[in-house]
């Protein structure tokens, strides 16, 4: 989809980039000429999927190197930075939630779901936007959230915190432009491993609902990702990208099986 030297020179990590989304989005960086660092919580994972990435594409072993990283960990994602001094593309993909309805969430599960999608993101951007900030050429950031901006029945906990990744992306866009660029990616249906293992059968067989009736890849995400960080997107900046088919529009959003919410139907107040 893009010029082979189109990112060459660049340098970008990917969180959570040893698996599904993050994997497909850091083999199209590739492809575009970046060299890649995926960094997550498994050495093994990151390995293995490194050493598949450097097949796929050709690319050498200093183009694809691999580091060890908890988001939610302040100090280690300060230790990550500095090891890595030179990344002027930073895509927060890492995250992760569980289906549930909000009645049932404890309080430890809530906590658990908001410190690793808005505090773990927060750490990467505040302490990766300070070294673009210092650095002499800047640097662009990509978000990926979710289809936030109807409700995500299910997902109550991290749609509260992908929608404030959203604002913090608007309100940084202003503090940190003309120097840092930063957008949102909101990925829709993209069947990977992580989704089978989050939802129950049969959540998102009513994809024929929207507009584009049909499931996207992971490289349909990696190409918007590469576009809002490259020269393309140059005058691109605290915006919000749905690659959805169209589901924030239309179309079903329910991340629990069919009749899953009974308070529904409770009689409704007396008006």
């Amino acid at each position: 989809m893009f010029a082979p030297d189109l990112l060459s020179g660049r340098r970008a990590l990917v969180t959570g980039g040893g698996t599904g989304i993050g994997r497909g989005i850091a083999h199209t960086l590739l492809l575009a000429g970046a060299d890649v660092v995926l960094a997550a919580r498994r050495r093994d994972v990151l390995e293995a999927t490194a050493a598949e990435l450097r097949a796929a594409t050709g690319a050498g072993p200093d183009r694809v190197t691999v580091d060890e990283v908890d988001i939610r960990d302040l100090d280690a994602v300060a230790a990550l930075s500095e090891r890595h001094p030179d990344v002027d593309i930073l895509v927060n993909n890492a995250g992760g939630h569980f289906a549930q309805k909000a009645l049932d969430f404890s309080p430890n599960g809530w906590r658990t779901v908001v410190d690793l999608n808005l505090h773990g993101t927060w750490n990467m951007i505040q302490t990766f936007g300070r070294q673009m900030l210092a650095s002499d050429g800047g640097g662009a950031i990509c978000n990926i959230v979710m289809t936030v901006g109807r409700g995500l029945p299910g997902l109550a906990h991290s749609a509260a915190a992908r929608a404030g990744i959203v604002e913090l992306t608007r309100t940084l866009s202003w503090e940190w432009g003309p120097r840092v660029r930063i957008n949102c990616v909101a990925p829709g249906q993209v069947r990977t491993t992580g989704w089978d293992e989050t939802y129950e059968e049969g959540v998102g067989s009513g994809v024929g609902d929207q507009p584009l009736g049909f499931e996207g890849t992971v490289f349909d995400l990696g190409n918007a990702v590469t576009f809002l960080v490259s020269p393309a997107a140059a005058f691109v900046t605290g915006q919000l990208l749905y690659v959805d088919g169209g589901l924030i529009n239309v179309g079903l959003q329910n991340a629990l099986p069919d009749g899953s919410y009974p308070e529904r139907d409770l009689p409704a107040p007396r008006r």
